[in-house]
């Protein structure tokens, strides 16, 4: 995905319209996610309310119930993970000021939500306020703005719908979409089976998506619209932050239809981070804001450059627990998310390979199975320096919802073993759910 820069937008207001946690649950019932409750990320804000931290945990369950883990099971897993991670990425570049972000969420019981480690620039530790440039997971907000939008307006927003609905408003009269892009939907673009390409065709596809308003594609994008000839769409599996750019440009097409904004950074604003209260989530980073020094692969970059969404711990937490259902939002915002962690069958192959693709996916989420089913989302950028990971689990028999994010100002992929917040974020769930 493309980079950007981040804005805190104003004081943090109160949530619009209360959405219970029983009626999310209802609804993602209705819309396939049975129980809902869980997540790992990695990156965060103060949610509304904020949970207190306690000192206490609940008294053990009964027999047959979920497992319950201890706040020092919590604090042991948590810690032993992020400090393994640092250590891994100081021995590979000593002398960078590594640091590590973790935000924690249970939504039936009040466990402390927020770990740091590490330092983000001139010994400073990073606090829960800490700016960090999030990546991929950039790919779960622009999946729930477009689900906002079928949601509120299904006259201008469908899931199966060609791109020429969206698209045509930007091409002008310099050519249609090629014919493999109109056989495109935006459901296809969300699940990674548009044929499209991997890459995006530069940095100005991110500068005409995020910092531009109205939002604005640039000639190379116009031109992979219409010269695309990639595989049948919907007929194979290749994961494509082209896809992604184009799914946020149709969204804000959608909304200009529906006359409801024509910039991504404002209808993020307005749809998802200003309901939600996350002020440190947006496209540009807000002068004075604590901003994490990046180092990929060793080298020091500016978290602010333009590929993706910024956010911080806080906000993290606070997005990890509207996917629980447990923050108030809007009913159209808390329908939306639920419907993006949907999970729906998959049979296709990965794209040009004879290896069978991912079974089950959301829109943007990706899924690993097992004990504690896991709904994640990887994050990872050279251009903004950091990795990060979140990802969502339901209760099931022998487990508790939760969440957890991380946000790491570095990585390491030069060669194997690679070091990123993907190694934990999974086992780190895993752990606390087997924990107790």
């Amino acid at each position: 995905m493309p980079t950007g820069s981040f804005v805190e937008y104003g004081s943090r207001k109160a949530a619009m319209g209360v959405f219970p946690r029983r009626e999310f649950g209802r609804l993602a019932t209705h819309v396939g996610v049975a129980g809902v409750s869980g997540a790992l990320i990695a990156c965060g804000a103060t949610p509304t309310p904020r949970r207190p931290d306690p000192t206490t945990t609940a008294s053990p369950e009964t027999r047959g119930r979920p497992i319950r883990p201890t706040q020092s099971d919590v604090d042991r897993i948590i810690g032993n993970h992020a400090q393994t991670l640092l250590d891994h990425l100081r021995a590979r570049a000593p002398g960078r000021d590594y640091g590590v972000a973790v935000a924690f969420a249970h939504p039936s019981r009040a466990f402390k939500p927020f770990y740091m480690y590490g330092t983000v620039g001139e010994n400073n530790p990073p606090t829960e306020r800490t700016i960090f440039s999030i990546g991929s997971v950039t790919k779960t907000f622009t999946a729930a703005l477009f689900a906002a939008g079928v949601a509120m307006r299904p006259d201008c927003f469908d899931w199966d719908a060609g791109l020429k609905r969206y698209l045509s408003t930007y091409l002008g009269d310099t050519g249609d979409l090629s014919k493999a892009m109109q056989l495109v939907t935006p459901r296809m673009l969300a699940q990674h089976t548009s044929g499209l390409a991997h890459d995006s065709t530069g940095p100005a596809d991110g500068d005409g998506l995020f910092l531009t308003n109205p939002s604005a594609p640039p000639p190379s994008l116009l031109n992979a619209w219409r010269t695309h000839r990639g595989p049948q769409p919907g007929s194979c599996w290749q994961y494509s932050n082209l896809g992604f750019v184009t799914l946020g440009f149709a969204a804000v097409s959608a909304y200009r239809c529906a006359g409801m904004g024509g910039s991504y950074a404002g209808v993020l604003r307005d749809q998802i981070t200003g309901p939600l209260a996350m002020p440190d989530t947006g496209t540009t980073v807000a002068d004075g804001a604590q901003l994490a020094r990046a180092y990929p692969n060793g080298r020091e970059v500016s978290p602010a450059a333009p590929s993706d969404l910024k956010s911080s711990a806080a906000d993290m937490h606070t997005w990890l627990l509207a996917h629980l259902g447990a923050v108030r939002g809007p009913e159209h915002l808390m329908q939306a998310l639920a419907t993006t962690i949907r999970l729906e069958p998959l049979s296709v192959e990965m794209c040009g390979k004879h290896t069978r693709g991912p079974t089950q996916m959301g829109l943007a989420w990706q899924v690993e199975t097992g004990p504690a089913q896991i709904i994640w989302k990887d994050g990872l950028t050279s251009a903004g320096g950091c990795s990060c990971w979140i990802g969502i689990t339901p209760a099931g028999p022998a487990n508790e919802s939760m969440g957890i994010a991380i946000l790491v100002n570095g990585f390491w992929n030069k060669d194997k073993p690679a070091i990123l917040a993907d190694n934990h974020g999974p086992a780190i769930i895993k752990e606390i759910s087997a924990a107790g």
